[in-house]
């Protein structure tokens, strides 16, 4: 999704299916939807990014698993409100993907809070591995299907390419596919070691988070 099919709801029709039956007031027609839709995908990426940025800085884990947690929420906020808003089986499991990535995403920044990651550090670790798999596969869905929106119907990279509107659609959904890949390899890595010494992988996994979240916050600002 776009912040600019936000303010084109025919494009988000023709794109990704007819509108769900919702009450009046949270369909994409409406200002009050859009508006939140918006601010919930602009809260995720950008608290995404200040939260990868305080782990640069020592004594800052918490606000770092805050931010975190606050992101996720955003971008699960984002997926909830586009699975009661359109209709069409393949394309709300297709949502439902990415809504099951972005509550593991809230799971997992829980588990970085330092009380939890003491206690059981599987649960930041792998809940991020788990929603990164989950979301970069619902994106390359999003993104296959948004290539199928020609006359054919059938998957075409040269439509991508040349129609200016699957065009920015489908770097929307790279944006957040490659992202979470970011995010996945890097927690991966995060999870091998070492974090400490001369061999630490710790500022590779950092770099590798920060442009997982630019990828997240460019996805969402196209």
């Amino acid at each position: 999704m776009t912040l600019t099919d936000v303010e084109n709801p025919e494009h988000l029709e023709s794109l990704l299916g007819e509108y769900h039956d919702v009450r009046r007031g949270w369909h994409p027609d409406y200002q009050s939807w859009r508006i939140f839709h918006a601010l919930a995908f602009f809260i995720g990426g950008s608290t995404f990014i200040a939260g990868t940025a305080c782990l640069f800085f020592p004594g800052y884990d918490t606000l770092s698993a805050v931010l975190y947690i606050i992101g996720s929420l955003g971008f699960l906020a984002v997926d909830v409100q586009e699975f009661f808003t359109f209709s069409g089986l393949v394309l709300r499991a297709n949502i439902a993907m990415s809504m099951t990535g972005s509550a593991l995403y809230v799971i997992g920044s829980a588990g970085f809070l330092p009380t939890v990651f003491t206690w059981w550090s599987a649960v930041g670790i792998w809940g991020f591995i788990g929603g990164s798999a989950v979301i970069g596969v619902s994106q390359a869905i999003k993104t296959y299907r948004i290539g199928c929106t020609n006359t054919s119907g059938r998957f075409c990279i040269r439509h991508l390419v040349t129609d200016p509107d699957a065009s920015t659609a489908a770097g929307v959904e790279m944006g957040a596919c490659i992202g979470a890949w970011c995010f996945f390899f890097g927690t991966g890595l995060f999870n091998r070691g070492p974090l400490d010494g001369p061999d630490s992988v710790l500022p590779v996994v950092l770099w590798t988070w920060v442009a997982g979240s630019c990828f997240f916050t460019a996805g969402a600002l196209l």
